[in-house]
């Protein structure tokens, strides 16, 4: 930490980027490390192009280069500051030349981060993770779930949510489940996530209510989870693997669709197996090894 005295924040407003290069090696040689670049509009022009296009335009506006400039942040040791100006206004050819920008500084009461420690020789030297991460990604699904050991949670869906509740304590590593027909096929998923909201929702309603008056969100929200009577009115739309897909395309569809697991069905949509996010974490650290 330092006081006002030892530091100042030097900005800088660059409308001429082509003698940004030239700026920011001046800046260095100066001794002024650890500069952060901020693209920027000046505020003129912003209001003129605004009144021209209208606000449907603004989108537009950030697109057009001409009004692009760069604004230079740095914090300065005051006994820098001096070489610091005097190398920008050389670089930029004076900021008092049409175009070319500003430069202004202000105090600083308080600054972390400035110096930094030097890393250790271990730090340096970690090596990658040797995950042998091409055999990891194709490996099949199937292989996977045998080495993982997961019962998948299959609710059928009439069941209500305490049922849920009791068949996926069965298999606490199984954080979605399977919601299937009469016939055994798959047709949705109930994350724990959901479940546990819509549980509490009936014992703490005043977690969730809030600011239901005013959030018109919030209350479609409220409604709709006052209306679940059993599973098939909390589940998502079905996403699956089947046992052939690979371990990379079972972890695709979790983290595009936000989940923590997914069942495995056969060619016939059945659930045969369960496959986790965090086991397969887990199996990447035992490959790791």
């Amino acid at each position: 930490m330092s006081n006002s005295s030892q530091h100042e924040l030097l900005v800088i407003i660059l409308d001429d980027l082509e003698r940004l290069p030239h700026l920011l090696e001046a800046l260095q040689k100066a001794g002024v490390t650890g500069a952060t670049l901020l693209t920027s509009v000046g505020g003129y022009r912003a209001s003129n192009w605004l009144q021209e296009i209208g606000l449907s335009g603004l989108a537009k506006m950030f697109g057009v280069s001409e009004l692009k400039r760069r604004t230079i942040l740095a914090v300065v040791d005051v006994a820098l500051m001096d070489a610091a100006i005097a190398a920008a206004e050389q670089a930029v050819g004076g900021f008092g030349r049409p175009n070319s920008g500003i430069l202004f500084t202000m105090p600083v009461t308080r600054v972390l981060g400035i110096n930094k420690r030097p890393r250790s020789e271990e730090s340096e030297t970690l090596p990658a993770l040797d995950l042998s991460d091409k055999v990891l990604r194709d490996m099949p699904v199937s292989e996977a779930a045998k080495l993982l050991k997961i019962d998948p949670v299959i609710v059928n869906s009439g069941a209500t949510l305490m049922e849920t509740v009791g068949a996926m304590s069965k298999s606490p590593s199984a954080h979605v489940a399977a919601v299937v027909s009469r016939t055994g096929h798959l047709l949705g998923l109930v994350t724990l996530r959901q479940l546990a909201d819509h549980i509490f929702f009936g014992i703490m309603p005043e977690v969730f209510y809030g600011d239901v008056t005013t959030d018109m969100d919030r209350s479609l929200d409220f409604g709709e989870m006052s209306n679940v009577h059993n599973i098939s009115d909390l589940m998502i739309d079905p996403v699956s693997v089947l046992a052939s897909d690979t371990v990379g395309q079972a972890f695709r569809l979790m983290h595009m669709n936000n989940l923590s697991g997914l069942p495995i069905v056969d060619d016939n949509n059945h659930v045969i197996g369960f496959v986790g996010m965090l086991e397969l974490l887990e199996l990447i650290l035992e490959t790791s090894r």
